[in-house]
């Protein structure tokens, strides 16, 4: 029987696993929670994945040929002893390709062509493709060194101007309301018990990051700046990288900040073709988990028209019956 290919977007708390037959076509989808073992370690990273896997080939009722797995604690490709040491009995490293997860997200842009991908999520990390096949990255520190035009610089800023507004040192601003009722305070020191709870974490402070964009939509003029600070600066280091390789011009966007806000996606733009009047931006056609698989088939020669059209049509027929 035909063993299928995997491609998997690893996350901090959610994952994300398709299979493949050899001409593309997408079999099954298969969801889990986070792989990234610098948060949970490389024991339970990888017992996580191995439930996404096992769930997914019941799903198909095949083995597999390759697992290309787009890992969020890498910054580049794994060397031979991390795959190992990452796969210990529940996989077969040979059969196992552990790439960073911005690299899958850049190939479902490029489709291996040089390009950026500029991911402003829970963090934010940027990742360059030369014409060489060269990877350079920019950002990525986490969010305790800043993680620019990332949702949680976002909330961390706009909970900032609240605190400011607060104690009569900064101007006045709906954040102030909205960090009210987002953490559902019923005086603004309760803020503190919220913010360093355990359960609270990066994740629970990024989520005020939608308050901010959507403020910063309807007008409130210090959440309209935050969010215009903090994508300049974002396109400021997309600036940087495009300077030394002229030809990664093409820039994708990705995550849920520009996936959701159009003024985030238009202040990214305007900031980054101000410096570079060239470049083309634009939204990924592939989502990661599809760029994992599109890593695997070029690598192996396959990747056709028709594979891509057939990922595409079958993923998102099996998307719409989910």
């Amino acid at each position: 029987m035909e063993r299928v290919m995997i491609g998997v977007d690893g996350g901090g708390t959610k994952t994300v696993a398709v299979a493949s037959r050899m001409d593309g076509t997408i079999l099954a989808a298969q969801r889990g929670i986070g792989i990234n073992y610098n948060n949970v370690g490389m024991e339970k990273a990888r017992d996580n994945l191995k439930e996404v896997i096992d769930g997914l080939l019941a799903k198909c009722g095949r083995d597999y040929e390759e697992i290309c797995i787009g890992m969020p604690a890498l910054d580049m490709a794994a060397d031979e002893a991390l795959t190992r040491q990452f796969a210990g009995a529940a996989f077969d490293p040979a059969r196992l390709d552990m790439q960073s997860d911005a690299y899958t997200a850049l190939q479902g842009f490029t489709l291996g062509k040089p390009g950026m991908i500029v991911i402003c999520g829970t963090g934010s990390i940027l990742l360059l493709m030369d014409g060489k096949g060269g990877q350079y990255v920019q950002g990525g520190w986490g969010h305790m060194l800043g993680d620019r035009g990332s949702s949680h610089a976002l909330a961390s800023a706009g909970l900032c101007a609240a605190i400011d507004a607060w104690e009569n040192v900064g101007p006045e601003t709906a954040l102030s309301d909205a960090a009210m009722r987002h953490f559902s305070l019923s005086n603004p020191r309760q803020l503190i018990d919220r913010i360093y709870a355990p359960e609270c974490g990066p994740h629970g402070i990024a989520g005020f990051a939608k308050e901010v964009l959507l403020l910063a939509a309807q007008g409130d003029g210090l959440a309209r700046a935050i969010v215009e600070k903090e994508m300049t600066h974002v396109a400021a280091q997309a600036a940087a990288l495009i300077h030394q390789f002229p030809e990664a011009y093409r820039v994708g966007m990705y995550g849920g900040v520009f996936a959701h806000n159009p003024l985030a996606r238009d202040l990214f733009t305007d900031a980054l073709t101000g410096r570079i009047p060239h470049a083309r931006i634009s939204m990924p056609e592939y989502p990661p988990e599809l760029g994992a698989l599109i890593h695997s088939f070029q690598k192996r020669g396959l990747l056709t028209d028709q594979v891509l059209s057939n990922m595409k049509e079958s993923y998102g027929a099996l998307q719409a019956n989910q």
